[in-house]
Formats: C-alpha cells, sequence, structure tokens
C-alpha cells in the first residue's frame, strides 16, 4: 500500500484526465531560478550554501571536459531525497561551469493520477522510479545515472561516470525490471513471477524497492506489468501484508475484484489489525 486511498477516485481522475498542480510544488520542465523562490527557497538556499563540493574530485571531472555533457534531473519538489540533492547538483554543476542549456531541470507529480510523471510526460521511456534521478548523456547517449542518492558522493559518481568506471546506481532491481518491460515479459500473464523473484533475489534488500515501482507501472495505465512487479515483490517477501495490499489494489483498479478480494483476504491473515485492509475487504463485500 502506497498510501490510504479511494480507488474510485482514481478511477475518475484518470477517466477525466484532469491534473491538478499544487501551488506548493512545480510540475514538469522547469528552471533552477524557480527553486530559489518560495516555498522552495526555503530548503533549496541552505542546501546549496551549505554544501561544499570536494575541491580534488572537481578539478578531476574539470580535466574530463564535463561541458560535453548534457544531465537530465527529475525530481519532486515534494520529495525529501529530492530536497537534499538538489541543492548540491545544482552547486556542483554550477562550480563545473556546465552551460544552463545543457541540463534540464523536470518536476514530477506526487498526486493519485499522475505519481512520478510530468503533465507533459518528460520521463516516459526513462524508467524513472526513485527521485531524484540523474541521468547523464554524451551525444545524447546516456552514460550513467545516479538515482535518489549516491554511491559515495555525488561528485565521486559523477567521475566515475564519465571516466566509464565500473559504476552501478542504486536500485539494482531496476534495470532487469526495465529489460523485461521492452521485452514484454511483464506483460505476459503466464510469466511465472516466483523464477522472476529469483533472479532479482540478491539484487533487492527492501520491499519498498519494486513496491514503489509498481505503483509507477500502476499510475501510468501499466496494470498487467504493474501486477507482475507486485506478484514478484509478493514473492520476495511473502510474510509482509504490505506486498499483498499492494496487489490486491492493482487487482482492484484493473478490474479483476475477485483476485482482489482474495488477496485482501491473504494479506489480512498477514496482518490481522490492519485498518486499510479491512475497511477495502468491507468496501469489496459490500458492492
Amino acid at each position: 500500500m502506497r498510501r490510504n486511498t479511494f480507488i474510485l477516485l482514481f478511477l475518475l481522475l484518470s477517466l477525466s484526465g484532469i491534473c491538478q498542480q499544487s501551488k506548493q510544488k512545480l510540475l514538469g520542465t522547469c528552471a533552477i531560478d524557480d527553486l530559489t523562490k518560495e516555498p522552495f527557497a526555503t530548503w533549496y538556499l541552505p542546501g546549496y550554501k551549505k554544501y561544499s563540493p570536494n575541491t580534488e574530485v572537481l578539478s578531476h571531472i574539470k580535466s574530463r571536459n564535463p561541458k560535453k555533457y548534457s544531465v537530465k534531473i527529475f525530481f519532486g519538489t515534494w520529495c525529501g531525497d529530492s530536497q537534499r540533492e538538489l541543492p548540491r547538483m545544482s552547486k556542483i554543476l554550477n562550480e563545473l561551469s556546465i552551460p544552463e542549456e545543457n541540463v534540464l531541470w523536470i518536476a514530477l507529480d506526487d498526486s493519485l493520477t499522475f505519481y512520478k510523471q510530468s503533465p507533459q510526460h518528460e520521463e516516459q521511456g526513462l524508467n524513472i522510479y526513485r527521485v531524484p534521478t540523474f541521468i547523464v548523456y554524451e551525444k545524447e547517449k546516456e552514460v550513467g545515472r545516479i538515482v535518489e542518492f549516491p554511491k559515495e558522493s555525488l561528485e565521486r559518481d559523477l567521475l566515475k561516470i564519465i571516466d566509464r568506471q565500473p559504476y552501478e546506481s542504486n536500485y539494482q532491481g531496476y534495470p532487469s525490471i526495465t529489460v523485461w518491460l521492452q521485452s514484454g515479459i511483464l506483460k505476459d500473464p503466464n510469466i511465472s513471477a516466483r523464477g522472476l523473484a529469483e533472479e532479482l533475489h540478491s539484487k533487492i534488500s527492501r520491499e519498498t524497492e519494486l513496491n514503489a515501482c509498481g505503483y509507477v507501472l500502476l499510475m501510468r495505465g501499466n496494470w498487467q506489468e504493474a501486477i507482475t512487479v507486485f506478484k514478484i515483490n509478493a514473492n520476495l517477501f511473502p510474510t509482509s501484508a504490505n506486498c499483498f495490499d499492494s496487489l490486491g489494489e492493482a487487482y482492484l483498479i484493473s478490474g479483476q475484484k475477485e483476485k482482489s478480494i482474495e488477496t485482501y483476504e491473504y494479506a489480512q491473515t498477514l496482518d490481522p489489525k490492519n485498518e486499510n485492509i479491512k475497511n477495502q475487504l468491507a468496501k469489496l463485500k459490500k458492492g
């Protein structure tokens, strides 16, 4: 379960295509100057001022002609990780004298119907499951990305990426998910979720990793793919009521009411006191 939600609200809004833009968040392509204004300045300006990039590492990056690279930055002004990392990355890029036109800032939504999407869908096809995500390009070809937080530090990670050193971003299950999405495996209702879970076993450390991925797919309308991801997660964490709660929600949104009821009932055996599961079951059985 990502949050306590009303499924009916999701269905109505998704059909109407309405996107509510809050004054407390940016959405879509924006300028970094937008973050210097309230309410974002409250966290952006102190974060920028306090961060001191490692000058030695920056000197190494400068010797690699960093101006030939471009960066796409996907973030959410509502996201604590973005609030921490964006000011730091902004300062690094400034000290590297990266041209403004080489950096694209894209703010994503966190609303129920447009979860981690932008109004113009600049994130489409780029497999953005966590924010912030910093994607580094050379001649329009991705050479690496930093996902949510650095492995070492932002500047050290950047150096490894442009030097083509061995570098794996966080959430190592996501590259496999991307391959399976592109090949159509996740859309196949007969695919073995248990088999795919075995392939990911050593790469997934927390249930929240695939749970977030599943909700991104679900809110984009990729219902079968989302269901498969939630099933993989349930195989990886078979005692987690939350995993089955999410799967039950995906079944419901996709119109599979009986499977949703069965899944919620199983989730309830794992966590009998869970109020959300109780309420969802009551609504489903009443309707």
